[in-house]
């Protein structure tokens, strides 16, 4: 299935050029599952910080349908 997955925050220097861009998934993936399959392991980044699925903040064991757009952004610190 393709999704839309949006890097925010510290994660769009780490992953690539891109920071929006259309994917192909597997069908009925978790959020964790999804990001897996285009390289990106949450488990991986200590300042990973959480996930919104078509504008709702959402777990990353939800599931993703076509057309979702997935944005992922890393914990934002600073003071």
């Amino acid at each position: 299935m393709k999704i839309t997955i949006t890097l925010r925050g510290s994660l769009t220097k780490r992953f690539g050029p891109w920071k929006k861009k259309e994917f192909e998934v597997p069908d009925n993936c978790t959020c964790t599952e999804a990001l897996k399959s285009v390289g990106i392991d949450p488990d991986a980044i200590p300042n990973f910080g959480m996930v919104v699925i078509n504008g709702m903040k959402s777990k990353r064991e939800d599931r993703l349908n076509p057309g979702d757009e997935l944005k992922a952004w890393s914990k934002i610190t600073g003071g």
